[in-house]
């Protein structure tokens, strides 16, 4: 089954209900940033465009808003919820946790061949910003990130990060629309590279600590002062 989603943009295709593809491909779409902060979700307008009928999209808003990525309007319909300064700090702390014990492991492993993907990585994320294509930016942002933490050869570690994954993107991709926090990314993931390569693990893990702080500060002061609306 193939299902579009309501920016034209994405395609999910599974063998599943019509509930959890509609499901997925909101709940991907809220996290990439393709559905903004306050954006009405109107359950008929959904049901027409993707040509089902109106019950899986409603089971869809329902399941979404127990994710407490949409909340009630008073006036009927859903809308995007806004995250807060909480949720950032909560996220930011989570992947303070997983990811920088994962860079220690991973700087322990790490193989030239994911060295020389590292570096790949910042240079397509710096070319894709003189090009301006703010997807391709934080997606080599992400790919970096996902190189790094899948080298620390522990499943279970890897499976953690995943189900946070879609997570860590929506606040990644808020980051990156700043150039402070573009310019402040690309001189952490060089930093840490550096370390790897020396193979000091405590480093690369003090590093990805670092990193993840001043990410979750800049983005507290873009919203302070009213330049992000997530």
């Amino acid at each position: 089954m193939v299902v579009e989603d309501i920016t034209g943009g994405i395609k999910v295709v599974k063998r599943k209900s019509l509930r959890e593809v509609v499901y997925e491909s909101l709940r991907k779409t809220i996290l990439h940033g393709k559905l903004k902060a306050g954006q009405r979700l109107i359950e008929e307008t959904l049901a027409h465009q993707i040509g089902i009928s109106r019950t899986p999209v409603r089971e869809a808003f329902y399941k979404l808003e127990r994710d407490d990525l949409v909340y009630r309007l008073s006036k009927g319909g859903f809308a995007v919820k806004e995250f807060t300064k909480e949720d950032v700090e909560e996220i930011f702390g989570i992947r303070s946790a997983l990811e920088s014990y994962a860079a220690y492991l991973a700087t322990q492993h790490i193989t030239p061949d994911k060295i020389s993907a590292l570096e790949k990585k910042i240079e397509e994320s710096e070319n894709a910003l003189k090009r301006r294509e703010e997807e391709k930016v934080v997606q080599a942002h992400t790919d970096f990130h996902d190189i790094l933490y899948k080298s620390c050869k522990s499943k279970k570690l890897i499976e953690m990060i995943n189900n946070f994954r879609d997570y860590f993107y929506r606040y990644r991709s808020a980051l990156l629309r700043t150039e402070e926090g573009f310019n402040d990314s690309i001189k952490g993931h060089r930093q840490m590279l550096e370390a790897m390569k020396k193979k000091n693990p405590s480093l690369v893990e003090k590093l990805v600590r670092q990193h993840l702080l001043r990410g979750k500060e800049l983005i507290f002061k873009e919203i302070d002062e009213g330049r992000i609306t997530p």
